[in-house]
């Protein structure tokens, strides 16, 4: 499964917003579990949710004794106490917790984008800004990394 697309939504005056249906629908509880996890972005001024057993498998390979340096440790502190179980009712709606809401300077409106495993959750008017100018400036070079891993995973099936 690869989460695909990008919805706007708002936050009401208790932070609830709608996941949307398309990545909801997407899951499969067996599979990935019943809910998500709502952590730190790829970068700061972004949220990410993460389905749940997605989480947990990440989480075996995001430990400080399997990586070195003091910045291991740092992220797990960051990450871990930044990271929250959401609990969806039957519509999809979450309440997203108003610390990562604050860290990540999001307001009342916001984007819900899927990226593979995960969706991210933006801004809308700096996902707006984010798409046109990677879009316009610098899709040749994303291309580039698209044939690349296109010729890798072909060349890995031959061998």
């Amino acid at each position: 499964m690869a989460f695909t697309d990008a919805f706007d939504r708002t936050l009401d005056a208790k932070n609830r917003t709608q996941i949307p249906a398309d990545f909801r629908n997407a899951m499969d509880p067996a599979i990935h579990g019943e809910t998500f996890y709502i952590c730190p972005g790829e970068s700061s001024t972004t949220l990410s949710l993460l389905p749940e057993k997605y989480f947990h498998e990440l989480s075996e390979f995001l430990r400080p004794d399997l990586l070195e340096g003091s910045e291991a440790a740092a992220y797990e502190v960051v990450f871990y106490s930044l990271s929250k179980r959401l609990e969806m009712d039957k519509q999809g709606r979450v309440v997203l917790p108003e610390r990562q809401l604050g860290m990540a300077k999001l307001g009342r409106e916001i984007t819900f984008v899927g990226v593979n495993k995960r969706i991210d959750i933006w801004s809308t008017e700096e996902y707006r800004a984010y798409i046109a100018k990677e879009y316009t400036e610098n899709w040749e070079k994303a291309t580039k990394f698209a044939r690349a891993a296109r010729a890798l995973r072909a060349e890995r099936s031959m061998q």
